[in-house]
């Protein structure tokens, strides 16, 4: 099972994450426009996972680690809520308490907290933050006793080839990226997922040969540098069913 990483570590993630949404704050991060993308992709979700839940009658929903808005922010369910370590922090921006949906009810906390939310969800969604977690393994045997029967979890992240993975971890040791304490490639995590008793039913991999030309191609130079290194990232995204 997958490792937590130390207190220390996990705090300067934390100091990482904060420090960049403190710049969203500011009048020269825009308007609320800028929160779009998470409305865009609320309504692909939702598309897909009408699929899978079509014998719920009353639809729960759960986010871990949605940031200061979140896809649950968008989502249409009957219950929503929202799980995230720095909550408290966000919930006192007015910028971000503006684009608030007021209906869902935000708790602050890590996903390692989730049991103690003492509720169960028809859809628990994790986008983007399995790699900032302390506990991977943890929050996914969370998140199935968490599931309702039949229930549904959405999971999406960046992965990256067992070599950028392997690049990625000797990295770590250096904590480069102070904001990602892992580095998952596809099996690591397709592994992760079976030993927390979870089928996946349907997933999604972004062609890893079209994203490294893309940043090739890019001209950023710190693109360019890590499709070189081997340490491109791209995207896999997944529904799971509990075992």
């Amino acid at each position: 099972m997958q490792r937590a990483i130390s207190n220390l570590r996990w705090e300067k993630a934390q100091v990482y994450e904060r420090d960049f949404w403190s710049k969203q704050v500011s009048p020269e991060a825009g308007e609320a426009s800028r929160f779009r993308w998470y409305e865009d992709r609320a309504h692909r979700i939702e598309g897909q996972v009408k699929e899978f839940l079509g014998r719920h009658r009353e639809i729960s929903v759960l986010e871990i680690g949605p940031g200061p808005v979140g896809i649950i922010n968008y989502i249409e369910a009957d219950e929503r809520h929202a799980l995230d370590p720095l909550e408290d922090y966000y919930g006192s921006q007015a910028e971000f308490v503006h684009v608030r949906d007021r209906g869902v009810t935000r708790h602050n906390g890590t996903g390692e907290d989730i049991l103690s939310l003492n509720k169960t969800f028809s859809l628990i969604i994790l986008d983007n933050v399995l790699d900032h977690m302390k506990d991977p393994g943890c929050v996914l045997r969370g998140i199935h006793k968490s599931l309702d029967p039949g229930g549904v979890m959405f999971i999406s992240l960046n992965i990256y080839t067992r070599f950028g993975a392997m690049v990625r971890n000797a990295m770590e040791c250096l904590e480069i990226d102070k904001g990602h304490p892992f580095n998952f490639s596809q099996s690591r995590v397709l592994s992760l997922l079976q030993k927390s008793r979870f089928k996946v039913t349907w997933s999604q991999t972004e062609d890893y040969g079209v994203q490294k030309r893309k940043y090739r191609e890019s001209r950023q130079l710190k693109k360019v540098f890590k499709s070189c290194l081997g340490v491109v990232d791209f995207r896999f995204t997944a529904f799971c069913r509990k075992v």
